[in-house]
């Protein structure tokens, strides 16, 4: 068993979607300042790791200077006399010691000097030694210091001692990296909730729609059967009361045929409507000649036009085959024709029939004056039940099944058919078709 979507049913779904869908996104910008805060916290922790290095580096490399210079001192001390020559200090960090001449110093030279008595001894430093050390970090680079005397043992300075640029540049690389990956990942899931969002507003709206085409199709049907059946009614109890006047019934019953075979009309078009869906109708295509079709048609309606006070124009081209169920085709010709003059105003029907080339097709062409569709609504003209303006429909009989039935044998039978407003008003009906030759 079916369960009915009511209006309230399908508001209580949106609204419980709206309020998932708003968790949602709360949790997800959420998420994405998280991790956001969080790549900034990596991106500094980082930059602060590179800076404790640097400092460790410069404190290391102080400390073994220090050690050097307390080295110096004590050797100093202990050889005092200017006759009593100190020994060379072996260490990697020290290129060169003893009792020197400062005229005869190189002026890039890097030392410590000691007092020995009356004179200095001078403890000579590797300018090169720092750089060594610091090579064995790819991160880190320095920078050579003034030559001359160090006048104290930590000489070396934060700013001797530098993280590389391109250090800095790659923890600022791949934070924005981070940063544009939970971007995109959290704008890929935002962008699913709003495209969830509008499907399930586009499938509320069709439920309204579906709602209210099969209202209008109850209205519809309604209206065409309450018709013929009162009529029907009211001619079998005139004749009753006039004891079967032979007259009478013989005015009568013409009339009663017409509103019985209006109800097997409509009874057939819900029952083709049907085989449609279903794809029980095949049909037979042949070969045909269009242009004497149409012609033959188009005389034949043409009585019953005149008769409703209207005029019919022809301008058929000879000479045009196409390949289609001549049956399916005949029922759409007379649909368009019974919406012209249900749709025209009584008396001042013109309509025109066209047949004409477009290169290698056919295109027949049915235009009337009447009041033409509303715009927007061309191809909605096309779904089954749907009849454009609600306030035409109340006072025009029809069940908005005709142009649904006339497309999909149009579609069977390998052909296009469109409508819209013709060019000084009114409606054109276009249908085209491949030519045979």
């Amino acid at each position: 068993m079916l369960k009915r979507i009511t209006p309230a049913s399908a508001r209580n779904t949106l609204i419980v979607f709206v309020l998932l869908a708003a968790t949602f996104c709360v949790q997800m910008i959420w998420w994405i300042f998280f991790q956001v805060r969080n790549a900034e916290y990596t991106r500094r922790n980082l930059a602060l790791a590179l800076e404790q290095e640097r400092s460790w580096t410069v404190q290391l490399l102080n400390t073994r200077y220090s050690e050097i210079y307390e080295m110096g001192q004590k050797t100093a001390l202990r050889y005092d006399k200017a006759t009593d020559l100190p020994p060379f200090i072996s260490d990697p960090a020290v290129s060169g010691s003893g009792i020197f001449d400062r005229t005869m110093i190189p002026r890039d030279s890097l030392y410590f000097a000691f007092s020995v008595g009356k004179t200095e001894m001078l403890l000579f430093i590797d300018r090169h030694y720092p750089e060594k050390i610091i090579s064995q970090n790819p991160r880190l680079q320095f920078t050579s210091a003034a030559s001359g005397e160090l006048d104290r043992p930590d000489w070396i300075t934060d700013a001797m001692v530098q993280v590389k640029q391109s250090d800095y540049d790659n923890i600022l690389t791949e934070r924005n990296r981070h940063i544009i990956m939970f971007l995109m990942e959290g704008s890929f899931f935002l962008l699913l909730i709003a495209i969830g969002a509008y499907l399930i507003y586009l499938s509320l709206r069709r439920t309204r729609q579906i709602r209210e085409e099969q209202l209008l199709f109850v209205h519809s049907i309604t209206h065409e059967l309450k018709i013929p059946i009162t009529s029907i009614s009211l001619f079998l109890d005139t004749i009753k009361k006039r004891n079967y006047d032979s007259e009478l019934v013989g005015r009568l019953a013409p009339k009663m045929k017409e509103d019985i075979i209006r109800l097997n009309q409509l009874i057939d078009n819900i029952l083709q409507v049907r085989r449609l869906s279903d794809r029980e109708i095949e049909i037979k295509l042949d070969t045909v000649d269009l242009s004497g079709e149409l012609r033959r048609f188009a005389n034949n309606i043409k009585e019953r036009i005149e008769a409703a006070g209207g005029k019919l124009i022809i301008n058929i081209e000879d000479g045009i085959f196409v390949k289609t169920g001549m049956k399916e085709m005949i029922k759409v010709w007379e649909m368009l024709i019974d919406n012209a003059l249900k749709y025209t105003r009584a008396g001042t029907l013109a309509l025109t029939i066209g047949l004409k080339r477009h290169g290698e097709f056919a295109e027949m062409q049915f235009l009337d004056n009447g009041p033409g569709i509303p715009s927007g609504m061309e191809e909605k003209l096309f779904e089954p039940f749907f009849r454009g303006n609600i306030e035409t429909q109340k006072t025009v009989p029809g069940s908005g099944l005709g142009l649904y039935i006339a497309r999909e044998y149009i579609r069977r039978c390998g052909g296009q058919i469109t409508i819209k407003n013709g060019p000084a008003g009114g409606c054109l009906v276009s249908i085209r078709f491949r030519k045979v030759r």
